[in-house]
């Protein structure tokens, strides 16, 4: 008896982390929508699912592709944002190899790089920092059109951040903020948006409104 009640303070104490499918849903009432296998850090920096198409992770990014069709009944799911709790879930990483996925069924398909604190996304497609993009766009610097760049995978288009502003947080809710959006909406077959931790930061809160779904990765 002693033993048993040991154990359990044991693992009261020292697991904290979920470590099943199963103990996710019991502390959650949001649908589960995929699972990505855990994989090495270097593989982690490109594009995952168009270095290696026919790995065990390129195959789970077409079942979450899946998944989503069933995710919204009434209508079709065009616009998704991809956000997290904290830095280094993932959330980067899922919006990309997402659109890339998204990409290969021969749908136009557009990525928004809208962590403006952070941006990464520029990195995992292999440019260097932009000297123009959404935040160039929002300050009257760009047009659209101009900062629209076309990716080396075939239907993939990128939008990238731009050099970074002393106030990220009022570009995300300007009104040119809201006419982009409806601009990529209109104008692709899929949008993913990349945003910052929901956990600590706000813009992800506030854009979800613009959006079909929104992924929230753990």
């Amino acid at each position: 008896f002693f033993i048993a009640i040991l154990i359990v303070i044991m693992r009261f104490v020292f697991f904290t982390k979920i470590e099943s499918v199963e103990q996710l849903k019991e502390v959650s009432l949001l649908p589960l929508i995929g699972g990505l296998p855990k994989i090495k850090n270097q593989e982690t920096e490109g594009i995952v699912t168009n270095e290696i198409p026919n790995s065990k992770i390129s195959e789970a990014f077409r079942n979450l592709r899946t998944n989503l069709k069933y995710i919204n009944v009434e209508s079709e799911l065009k616009t998704i944002l991809v956000t997290s709790h904290a830095p280094g879930e993932g959330k980067t990483f899922t919006s990309v190899n997402l659109a890339n996925i998204l990409a290969k069924t021969g749908k136009k398909t557009i990525i928004l790089e809208l962590d403006l604190h952070k941006p990464r996304v520029f990195q995992r497609f292999g440019y260097n920092a932009p000297e123009k993009g959404i935040t160039t766009y929002i300050n009257g610097q760009h047009d659209i059109n101009e900062i629209i760049i076309q990716s080396q995978i075939d239907n993939l288009f990128c939008m990238l951040a731009g050099p970074i502003p002393p106030n990220p947080s009022e570009y995300i809710l300007s009104e040119k903020m809201n006419e982009l959006i409806l601009y990529v909406k209109k104008n692709y077959e899929f949008v993913v948006i990349d945003t910052p931790p929901a956990g600590i930061l706000s813009d992800s809160l506030y854009l979800m409104q613009f959006v079909d779904t929104t992924i929230f990765v753990l």
